[in-house]
């Protein structure tokens, strides 16, 4: 034991100095480039420690930790009547038990993660349209991103492979996608960090986002539809076959002005089969995400925000009909708290009132308090992030109180940024009868870039 104790501090040791050296060195780097004006290189190099005390999750207990490890390389060949962008994408987590719950929102070692073809265009419907054409695998970020998204906390990226365009005009866009999303995997077990390449799942995921600038710089709409055909490599009735359709209306924060976002979401089709001999269910979900504040004009430029998510769950898991959203390839991290080994709470089976507090002492340095109390939107169906599965009601659907602390120091703007981050779940009576207790997760990470 002490033996294996030994070896891990030495680790860490190891991690943390090699981390801070480079941390040093670039920080005094000056940025020079000796490259043709058609090729463009880039490197992120993000790193992350982070320790949970107390697990929540099912079968899991004790507390938890992880070095979160993850290197993007990008390259661009830019040309007026084309670009082609490949990113090379190498990331990791050390030092995790061997109970910790790791998978593909983690791991993904070494792959491709762009890889694409982009033609631009315009003045082809109108003189002050203009627009482009991706084909290839890619990244994207749609709307709130909360259905669609680049990861930027989470250790792992979305990707996927298809045909995106963009046509935009002076007050209005339109996004189109039809696209396979990317598989990750490795080789063996997801703690042993090997590599294995990436490949396109048969599951079919297309939208379309059309955005609408309402007045001069402040109000805007969107209008979207999502369609996911998840095949999941079985029988036909376990396919999951929905669409979900959304609209949006926001106004972003600015000095001395008001704030909104409102977003609501329903989400329909056929989920899969209770068993194999069934067929599909109905599926019927819905999402609502409402905040609205105010940011003041004075010193810290303090903003308070009020907040409240609403996710459908399953009513009767066992009846037929299913009520549970799926938030497909959305972030949790600005609406819920990091992910990484955290990922308390998503937008699944949640009702979610909250308070937050965003505050910017210096141009460089901003941070956030938040306050939120997620309960269960349907008790039946039990706290769906953390593996809890329960036959009946337990009569409790309040998780618990979550307190949130984020501080961030762009130390060199652009290049260099130190973000650090605690989070407290105050264990409610659902917690109690499932015989858990309070949670504390802490991070610490530099974001590098060259």
């Amino acid at each position: 034991m002490w033996k294996l104790r030994k070896n891990r501090l030495q680790r860490i040791a190891e991690l943390l100095t090699f981390w801070l050296t480079v941390v040093a060195l670039s920080a005094d780097a000056e940025p020079t480039s000796s490259l043709p004006d058609w090729l463009s290189l880039s490197f992120e190099q993000q790193s992350r420690m982070q320790h949970l005390d107390e697990q929540f999750r099912a079968g899991v207990s004790g507390s938890d930790q992880g070095f979160e490890w993850r290197n993007l390389l990008k390259a661009e060949v830019i040309n007026e009547k084309f670009s082609i962008t490949t990113e090379f994408a190498d990331m990791r987590t050390y030092l995790a038990d061997d109970d910790t719950p790791l998978d593909s929102l983690i791991n993904n070692p070494l792959d491709i993660l762009q890889a694409n073809l982009t033609v631009p265009f315009s003045g082809i419907f109108k003189e002050a349209s203009r627009g482009f054409v991706r084909i290839g695998r890619f990244t994207m970020d749609q709307g709130s991103r909360r259905f669609v998204a680049r990861n930027r906390f989470r250790n792992t990226i979305n990707s996927f492979a298809g045909i995106q365009a963009r046509l935009e005009s002076e007050r209005s866009s339109l996004e189109l996608f039809y696209t396979r999303p990317t598989k990750r995997r490795v080789s063996g077990d997801w703690i042993d960090n090997d590599p294995r390449l990436d490949k396109q799942s048969e599951d079919l995921f297309w939208g379309a986002y059309l955005t609408t600038q309402l007045t001069e710089g402040e109000d805007s709409s969107q209008l979207y539809l999502l369609g996911a055909d998840e095949k999941r490599d079985r029988p036909a009735n376990q396919r999951f076959e929905v669409l979900t359709a959304g609209a949006r209306l926001f106004r972003n924060p600015a000095p001395e002005a008001w704030h909104y976002d409102l977003e609501s979401v329903y989400q329909f089709g056929d989920a899969p089969a209770l068993d194999a001999l069934s067929q599909q269910i109905d599926h019927k979900a819905k999402y609502l995400h409402l905040s609205f504040g105010y940011t003041m004009g004075i010193s810290w430029q303090p903003r308070l925000s009020f907040l409240y998510h609403y996710g459908s769950g399953d009513k009767d898991p066992l009846d037929n009909e299913s009520n549970e959203l799926d938030h497909m390839f959305g972030v949790p991290r600005p609406d819920f708290g990091p992910t990484g080994l955290f990922r308390a709470f998503q937008r699944v089976n949640t009702s979610s009132p909250g308070v937050m507090l965003n505050l910017q002492p210096k141009s460089n340095i901003d941070a956030y308090v938040r306050w939120q109390r997620p309960s269960l939107a349907e008790s039946a169906q039990g706290w769906r992030t953390t593996r809890y599965r329960h036959p009946g009601n337990l009569g409790e659907d309040h998780l618990g109180n979550q307190l949130e602390t984020r501080v961030r120091w762009h130390i060199m703007p652009n290049r260099l940024t130190i973000d650090s981050g605690y989070v407290w779940i105050d264990a409610g009576p659902y917690m109690d009868a499932v015989n858990k207790g309070d949670s504390h997760y802490f991070y610490l990470q530099t974001i590098l870039r060259l």
